[in-house]
C-alpha cells in the first residue's frame, strides 16, 4: 500500500477498516467485471495459494469498518477505493496466516474457546451476554468461529514471533537512560472534602471537625458532592488538576490536617490532606520489568511486520481487480450489538 501519511481522512479510513467486529450495518452488492485474472470462481475476488476469499467475506469486513464511520456520505471515491483496498489486503494477510497454521498443524480446541467466551462474558452483567444473541441479533454460533479463529492466529504469532523476542536488562538500562525525564513521579495529594450550600452550615461542620468528628462521617452526612458516599474522597490530584485556589489550598496544608471554610461557585468547602507523595526520581527497578514490556511489544510489532511480509512473498496472491473495482456500498444501516468484540490481528495493534 501507498505510504499516506499526512492524508488525515484516508489515515484514520484505514485504522479504522482494520477494527474487527459482529456488527452488519451496511449492505454491498458485488457486481462481476472482466479482468486480467479471473476467480475460479463467481463469488470469489481473491485467491492465496488457490485458496478463494469471497466477496462475502469483503463485505462483512466493509460492515464492520465502515459501521465506525456512522455514514459513507462525503466519502470520496477514492476513499472508497482505500477502504475496499485495505480490507481486501487485511482479508489475505488473514488468509496467509491460516493457512501457515493449518501447514503447522496449529488448533484452538473446544476448551480454549470455552475459557475465552468465559472470559469475555465477565464483561456483561447478569444475562445480557445471553441476549445479545437473542432473536435476529448476532448469531452466536457465526461469532464464536470467528473468535475462535482469532484465537488461532494469537497462537500462531505467539509461536512464531513472540516467542522469539527477547529484551535484556541492558536495553532496558539504556532506554531508561535515554528517557530519564519520563521517570519522574510529580508530587501529589489525596484529598477529601465535604461541600455545603451555606456558610452559616460549613461553620457548623467546621465545629465537629474541631470536635474530633471523623471527617469521612460527616462528609456522608452532610455533603452536597458526588464523592459523599464515599466519605468525600476525591482521589489523588498532581498540582494543575484541581482548581488554582484548591490547588493552593491543598498543597499547603500537612497530612492528616483539615482546611479552613473555602468559598466557590459550588458552595462552601472543607478539605482534608489524606496522604501526600513528594515528587521524585523513580528507580529503574521499579520501572524495569514495564520498560521491558513496552520493548518487547515494539520488537513484536516490528517482528510480526517482518514475518508476515516474508509469508506473503512466498506465497502466490492473486486478485480480481475488475471485480473489487466493481463492488459497490449501498448505506441500509441498522444498529445491532456487539458481544465481546473478538481479538484483534496479533501484532497488528
Amino acid at each position: 500500500m501507498e505510504d499516506r501519511e499526512g492524508e488525515s481522512c484516508k489515515n484514520d479510513l484505514l485504522r479504522r477498516i482494520a477494527l474487527v467486529g459482529m456488527a452488519a450495518t451496511f449492505f454491498l452488492a458485488a457486481v462481476i467485471g472482466c479482468s486480467t485474472f479471473k476467480t475460479p470462481s463467481e463469488d470469489a475476488i481473491a485467491t492465496v495459494d488457490g485458496v478463494e476469499i469471497k466477496v462475502k467475506d469483503l463485505t462483512v469486513k466493509l460492515r464492520n469498518a465502515l459501521n465506525l464511520l456512522g455514514s459513507t456520505a462525503g466519502l470520496k471515491e477514492e476513499d472508497i477505493v482505500n477502504v475496499k483496498r485495505e480490507a481486501l489486503d487485511d482479508l489475505i494477510d488473514e488468509k496467509v496466516m491460516l493457512i501457515q497454521a493449518e501447514k503447522l498443524g496449529l488448533k484452538v480446541t473446544d476448551e480454549e474457546l470455552k475459557k475465552r467466551v468465559e472470559e469475555i462474558k465477565k464483561d456483561y452483567a447478569g444475562e445480557s451476554f445471553a441476549q445479545v444473541f437473542g432473536g435476529e441479533k448476532v448469531d452466536y454460533k457465526i461469532w464464536s468461529e470467528e473468535l475462535r479463529k482469532r484465537l488461532l492466529l494469537e497462537k500462531l504469532v505467539d509461536r512464531e514471533v513472540n516467542s522469539k523476542i527477547t529484551v535484556t536488562d541492558d536495553e532496558a538500562m539504556a532506554y531508561y537512560q535515554a528517557n530519564r525525564s519520563r521517570y519522574y513521579s510529580e508530587e501529589t495529594v489525596h484529598v477529601a472534602q465535604i461541600v455545603v450550600p451555606t456558610r452559616e452550615k460549613a461553620d457548623t461542620v467546621l465545629k465537629r471537625l474541631q470536635a474530633g468528628e471523623e471527617f469521612g462521617k460527616v462528609a456522608r452526612e452532610v455533603s452536597t458532592g458526588p464523592e459523599a458516599a464515599k466519605g468525600g474522597d476525591l482521589g489523588v490530584f498532581t498540582r494543575g488538576v484541581m482548581p488554582e485556589a484548591f490547588d493552593r489550598i491543598v498543597f499547603s496544608l500537612a497530612e492528616g490536617r483539615t482546611s479552613k471554610v473555602v468559598k466557590s461557585p459550588y458552595g462552601f468547602h472543607l478539605f482534608k490532606v489524606l496522604q501526600k507523595e513528594k515528587g521524585r526520581w523513580i528507580e529503574f527497578a521499579e520501572v524495569k520489568e514495564k520498560i521491558k514490556a513496552d520493548l518487547a511489544k515494539g520488537k513484536e510489532e516490528q517482528g510480526f511486520r517482518k514475518w508476515l511480509d516474508a509469508l506473503k512473498s512466498g506465497a502466490k496472491i492473486q486478485i480480481d481487480e475488475e471485480r473489487l473495482k466493481q463492488v459497490k456500498i449501498e448505506e441500509t444501516r441498522t444498529e445491532e450489538p456487539r458481544p465481546g468484540q473478538a481479538p484483534a490481528t496479533p501484532g497488528k495493534g
